[in-house]
């Protein structure tokens, strides 16, 4: 009995640990891939980009590829503690620090702003809206100064932004 015991406590601190980790869901799916365009206009200016987010373990680990006429630019990857960047033209990767978050903002009402931003109205909860045929929880920010963005996301994961 005396050896059997060690082991027992290991296993036991083993799937306590497991667990505790795999209580964390980021997305409430465990993986998907999310393709979306960005637009920056600056002037006469317009800059497109086309994103995409591959993820799984709900969002712990994350790549996003980021295109600019077809070209491969950066990617960021994330396997759930640190955060990577990946430059193709100078074939270089950096180590940019921990990523608790990954590389994409989860779409939840408690993640915008603090609760007195809530309370105030400076961050708000909108109708619901369909995007990419997922009906969609919607939010607004307004900082006071005419700067509003408003954020749209199905199962947490965001799928519209307009900053």
């Amino acid at each position: 009995m005396k050896s059997r015991l060690p082991l027992l406590l290991v296993v036991i601190v083993f799937v306590v640990g497991a667990n505790a980790h795999a209580a964390f869901k980021k997305y409430d799916i465990k993986s998907g891939i999310v393709t979306f365009g960005t637009s920056m206009k600056m002037g006469t200016m317009e800059m497109k980009e086309k994103n995409v987010v591959y993820f799984d373990e709900y969002g712990m680990k994350v790549c996003k590829d980021t295109s600019s006429d077809d070209e491969l630019v950066p990617s960021y990857f994330s396997d759930g503690k640190n955060l990577y960047l990946v430059k193709y033209r100078k074939k270089t990767a950096y180590l940019q620090g921990t990523a608790y978050r990954g590389t994409e903002l989860r779409v939840e009402w408690t993640v915008f702003g603090t609760e007195e931003d809530r309370s105030s109205g400076k961050i708000k909860k909108l109708p619901a809206t369909t995007v990419a045929g997922k009906n969609c929880e919607v939010f607004e920010s307004n900082d006071g100064k005419g700067t509003i963005a408003r954020y749209a996301g199905w199962e947490t994961i965001l799928l519209y932004m307009d900053v």
